[in-house]
């Protein structure tokens, strides 16, 4: 039963880092969660919400400070959600989130870790100014036209001029957009009287293109806010209505092209892609280049392999993969994603590849009947997981190599678990995707037994 009362003063050492890059330590067994903290810290903490199985509290005073703790280079930190970790080294940042996944396996999987290899976390060079695509809250503060970002566990938006995790391709023309506005006296939304017509500003920009592609997202159809977008500076600009005020997506179910070209074109290595505003598309460009090569390394391709792309999306692990296989084929349920994979493909110019648009398991079947039976799987699910079919699936017909990307510690080492009787980890290694923040992505090579 949690003994702790709201504004309650406890004395704490944080002796881990949680998924969301809140610091954990522990009062008398019970969890307390604390924002700001690093592990082996002790800090005087005051308790602000209580559960019944932990609590949070905030940081009143510092009693050890680990020597791993910076000044945070953005001055937006301590007010908006964006990031969680820019109070630590970057390199304690890499330590931290191979911990996490460490950490993950050592709750959920049930077998021996250490015959488990956990490599340290591939991070970035220079871990800023890597995010291709942003999609802010459009105010206006009284006197200009801004955009912002939500505190964290808040509807509050801080307004902000730039982030430091978006490429300053989409910084400079975004400033570029919203003077446009400013000028314009354009009708911007206000979510309290739930009036106006702009509403956000979604902007992909592609440093090794320079391309732009700019949407606005209006509540209404208002012609002066599409006259401005045809005139904008940008390679596409499109719009398009979303006027549900509880909606938990961005986009309407249409996106109107208004002025250049309909897509812009991306790319990722040698491979090229033409990308429209409401295609997926990897958010850090030179980290997925570390990543495909993780993926391509634990492959251990020769020529001579089939490959199976499964939650393949739009083809790009399949495609960065084929030249070194046999045979890549791809399945998603997306149909979209399919159609552009497909497209990519023949953009090019590889012929080795085929993308299914579907569920997983009755492709397999059918890919077996047809003879082809993957020497190589990669698995590269959404945040939940595999699906438990394809976890049933690899029990009864185990693959004689299996690449699980994942992006969440925590389902990675459950699914593991479920196979553990058929498979082997021959080692996980992290790869960092988003410098400053608490995500972590993760390559993992099962070999069956």
């Amino acid at each position: 039963m949690n003994q702790l009362q709201i504004d309650q003063l406890i004395l704490l050492t944080i002796k881990r880092l949680g998924i969301n890059g809140e610091g954990i330590g522990y009062y008398k067994r019970l969890a307390v969660f604390v924002d700001n903290t690093i592990p082996g810290e002790v800090v005087e903490v005051k308790i602000i919400e209580t559960k019944d199985k932990y609590a949070i509290g905030e940081v009143v005073k510092f009693k050890e400070t680990s020597k791993e703790r910076i000044t945070p280079p953005c001055k937006y930190y301590d007010k908006c959600g964006g990031c969680q970790i820019q109070h630590m080294s970057y390199a304690e940042q890499l330590r931290q989130k191979q911990l996490l996944v460490v950490e993950a396996f050592d709750r959920y999987y049930e077998g021996n870790l250490r015959k488990i290899r956990f490599n340290e976390t591939l991070g970035m060079e220079y871990p800023w100014r890597y995010r291709n695509k942003s999609s802010l809250p459009v105010r206006h503060d009284g006197t200009k036209v801004v955009v912002g970002m939500y505190a964290k566990n808040s509807n509050h938006l801080v307004y902000i001029e730039d982030s430091m995790v978006e490429n300053e391709l989409i910084t400079k023309k975004r400033q570029e957009i919203l003077d446009v506005l400013t000028k314009s006296q354009v009708d911007i939304y206000n979510p309290k009287s739930k009036t106006g017509s702009l509403k956000y500003i979604v902007i992909r920009g592609f440093e090794e293109t320079n391309e732009v592609q700019v949407t606005f997202v209006l509540t209404n159809h208002d012609k002066k806010l599409i006259n401005v977008l045809r005139r904008l500076d940008v390679t596409s600009a499109n719009y398009t209505i979303n006027n549900d005020p509880k909606a938990i997506e961005i986009f309407g179910d249409e996106v109107i092209h208004v002025a250049g070209k309909e897509k812009i074109n991306g790319k990722l290595g040698d491979l090229k892609f033409e990308i429209s505003p409401a295609a997926f598309f990897q958010l850090n460009s030179k980290q997925t280049l570390v990543l495909y090569n993780e993926i391509k390394k634990a492959a251990r391709l020769t020529g001579k392999e089939k490959v199976l792309d499964t939650y393949c999306g739009i083809g790009s692990i399949g495609m960065m993969l084929a030249k070194d296989a046999l045979e890549v084929r791809g399945i998603d349920t997306n149909r979209d994603g399919i159609e552009d994979a497909n497209r990519f493909a023949k953009l090019n110019n590889i012929n080795n590849t085929r993308f299914y648009a579907g569920n997983i398991i009755p492709f397999m079947h059918q890919f077996k009947d047809e003879g082809f039976v993957p020497d190589v799987l990669i698995v590269d699910p959404p945040r939940k997981g595999m699906d438990l079919n394809l976890i049933n699936y690899l029990k009864k017909n185990p693959i004689k190599n299996v690449v699980y990307v994942s992006c969440n510690p925590s389902t990675l080492a459950k699914n593991v678990n479920h196979l553990q009787k058929e498979y082997v980890v021959e080692y996980i290694t992290p790869v960092d995707m988003f410098p400053q923040t608490s995500s972590v992505e993760a390559v993992c090579l099962l070999k069956r037994r």
